[in-house]
């Protein structure tokens, strides 16, 4: 019996020195690297709340590309000089998280928050299993649930797709709404806005002079759209064009309504892959975070200025702005 012993206890050391090998070590003191679009949002606000909440003390250092790629190749110079010194590089929005999958290719994990299509768009390989060094939420909200919405409150025969051609994001949910357009038997106009020539300027000209052209009009999540959102409802005011979005941004910027992601919520969300990655889980066993729901806002303010009436159901569910 006595060998046996001695077996089983050299068995069980071995076990232990083999299992502690492959766990993440735990840290409660973080140093990450934020890599921001278009600054700081409700998103990356909601990370650090949730971080917080977690008990971890973390020192961020952030980036802001500001909407530019030359400047946001610049960021990530500057990041990859002294990478070993990040735990994490946190990105936000499907640009900016493409393009850190690149550069910073599992030197660092990765957390990538507010990508649309993280499939789509390349950055993981899969929804259930993102892939070696990276994980992330998306904001993804079911194309078909939109389509839902605005055929239920109106007629629609042609409805105006606002996107931003220049974002992997905006072309995978057009090529959404052409399909549910031939199930559904309407017609999309394409308004190619990118940050360029006064595009977007142009297009919402157009449908003040002409407001014909269109039943109404979509506006897909998207960085350079959300942060015009003011200007463009009120420009969409001065058209009295119905108008849906994919943001909160969009119904508080005048839009009529549409259902959105609370990015605050999402940004506590992607806390959680950390705090899991750090108690030994490895990222790709960690899902990409999907919205736990998709409230519908509405635009007091827009909904009476067009006598816009909306379905009891959805009224019953939104939430208002003024």
């Amino acid at each position: 019996m006595k060998p046996l012993c001695c077996s089983l206890f050299v068995i069980t050391q071995l076990f232990c020195i083999f299992s502690n090998s492959y766990a993440s070590p735990y840290k409660q003191n973080l140093h990450i690297a934020m890599v921001l679009w278009r600054g700081e949002t409700e998103a990356e606000r909601g990370f650090k709340a949730g971080m917080q909440e977690l008990g971890y003390s973390v020192n961020y250092s952030s980036f802001d590309a500001g909407q530019e790629l030359k400047k946001l190749g610049q960021v990530f110079q500057e990041i990859s000089k002294d990478i070993g010194q990040y735990d994490y590089v946190y990105t936000f929005g499907t640009t900016v998280s493409r393009r850190a999958k690149v550069i910073i290719s599992e030197r660092v994990p990765q957390i990538f928050n507010a990508v649309t299509d993280p499939v789509g768009a390349g950055i993981v390989e899969s929804m259930t299993s993102p892939g070696k060094g990276i994980g992330g939420a998306s904001d993804s909200i079911p194309s078909a649930l939109q389509i839902r919405a605005i055929l239920e409150v109106m007629n629609v025969k042609k409805l105006g797709l606002f996107f931003n051609p220049r974002e992997k994001n905006s072309m995978l949910i057009r090529d959404e709404f052409y399909q549910h357009a031939r199930d559904n038997n309407f017609e999309i106009i394409d308004f190619r806005s990118p940050p360029a020539a006064n595009l977007l300027e142009h297009n919402l000209q157009q449908l003040i002079d002409h407001p014909t052209l269109v039943d109404a009009v979509f506006f897909p999540s998207d960085s350079f759209l959300a942060s015009r959102a003011p200007y463009i409802g009120a420009k969409l005011k001065e058209a009295r064009i119905p108008s849906f979005g994919s943001l909160k941004e969009y119904i508080q910027g005048g839009l009529l309504m549409g259902f959105v992601v609370d990015y605050f919520s999402l940004g506590r969300a992607a806390a959680t892959i950390i705090d899991r990655h750090q108690k030994g889980s490895k990222l790709q066993d960690i899902p990409v975070v999907l919205p736990s729901e998709h409230p519908l806002y509405i635009n007091k303010s827009t909904k009476d200025l067009l006598a816009f009436r909306i379905s009891n159901n959805l009224m019953k569910i939104g939430v208002f702005y003024q």
